[in-house]
């Protein structure tokens, strides 16, 4: 999947919490990971191209850009110097111009879903920007969210009363997290959103031949999947990206003593997806990725989360050989299946004040 400004892609969206505990036993508390306010408004998708044009977008990729014609118009003032084109997740929400203060959510959904232009506005909103996606003809989304929300702060500007970035700290300690709750209800929003993403272990099964540049070497690789209860390795993703020129050339004759005439009887896979080489599984690759799709060609966890499809990983990129890694190490189905699960409820996870009467995020496009 490419990524092009005006051509929207679905989001990751968020489940609640109530509980500190809960997040971190989810997380694992291992690493730190980002928490931000978390904003009662709209969600928005932001494209910007190279001529100029702002188009909006909503969680369910409808196209908003009517209804925040004032949105619009501000996001021209938000570019910092050297920036021509983007993709950026932000959120939109109603505003009080005096106090300058966040209104509640049942303010903006009063506004009108077309409005002829930001004079005819009643409403008025401000946008918080979270995430950048594409900036300057160049995708960010094989990047750590971390560089990427470094590269929002260094690529876009805040617009006093109109655009701003996310409010937020990065930590695991439960008190800090607490105190940065109280934080944000003070600041009039929901809760916190907590983001993180583990990276799988996936066994190279297959090579494609490359093409220009590539011509010597292998151009892309076929991952899998090892399920240690049916012996079988599914495919996940295709991967061409996250290589040097060295890595190319050392794997290229790593993988030619691998090399097997035919795919061994326990490779799942589609025939659409058959390489030029098959290898023998004795590789693991630590592989980055912007998140998990359920995929109608790829065999990965198939029947947990999907009775006919797998899953496959969302931009994939190479980031290291793992030799401490056997095969029976590599990233599992059930394993597989728990990261998906963690995605859809903790890697965008929002954590509110208890509340009984609490309903989840209402989409108002």
């Amino acid at each position: 999947m490419s990524l092009t400004p005006g051509k929207c892609f679905k989001p990751m969206l968020a489940h609640p919490s109530k509980g500190i505990d809960e997040v971190l036993k989810k997380f694992g508390g291992k690493d730190d990971f980002a928490c931000e306010w978390k904003y009662d408004g709209e969600r928005i998708q932001v494209h910007r191209t190279q001529a100029g044009k702002v188009q909006l977008f909503s969680r369910n990729q409808l196209e908003t850009t009517n209804k925040y014609p004032d949105v619009v118009e501000r996001l021209s003032k938000c570019l910092a110097p050297g920036t021509k084109d983007f993709i950026a997740d932000g959120e939109v929400v109603a505003w009080d111009v005096d106090k300058a203060t966040i209104l509640p959510f049942q303010t903006l959904s009063t506004r009108k879903r077309k409005a002829a232009d930001s004079n005819s506005v009643k409403v008025q909103v401000v946008i918080f920007l979270f995430d950048l996606i594409y900036v300057n003809g160049k995708s960010l989304v094989d990047l750590p969210f971390r560089q990427r929300r470094q590269q929002l702060h260094q690529k876009l500007i805040q617009v006093p009363g109109s655009v701003f970035f996310v409010t937020s700290m990065d930590t695991k300690d439960p008190e800090e997290i607490g105190d940065f709750l109280q934080d944000a209800v003070r600041g009039s929003c929901e809760g916190l959103m907590l983001k993180t993403l583990d990276s799988p272990y996936l066994v190279v099964i297959g090579g494609y031949n490359g093409e220009g540049r590539r011509q010597t070497v292998y151009g892309a690789y076929l991952l899998a999947v090892y399920d240690s209860k049916s012996k079988e390795y599914q495919t996940i993703c295709k991967v061409g990206t996250g290589f040097t020129d060295n890595d190319l050339r050392k794997q290229f004759k790593e993988f030619g003593k691998l090399r097997i005439k035919e795919p061994l009887s326990n490779y799942a896979y589609h025939r659409s997806l058959e390489p030029d080489f098959w290898f023998e599984p004795k590789v693991v690759w630590e592989i980055k990725a912007y998140g998990l799709t359920i995929s109608p060609r790829h065999c990965a966890a198939k029947g947990l989360v999907d009775p006919a499809k797998g899953l496959s990983l969302r931009f994939p990129r190479f980031l290291r050989v793992r030799d401490d890694k056997k095969v029976e190490d590599a990233t599992g189905p059930e394993q597989l299946n728990e990261m998906y699960k963690k995605q859809e409820d903790v890697a965008n996870f929002v954590y509110k004040p208890a509340d009984e009467n609490d309903d989840e995020e209402e989409d108002i496009s």
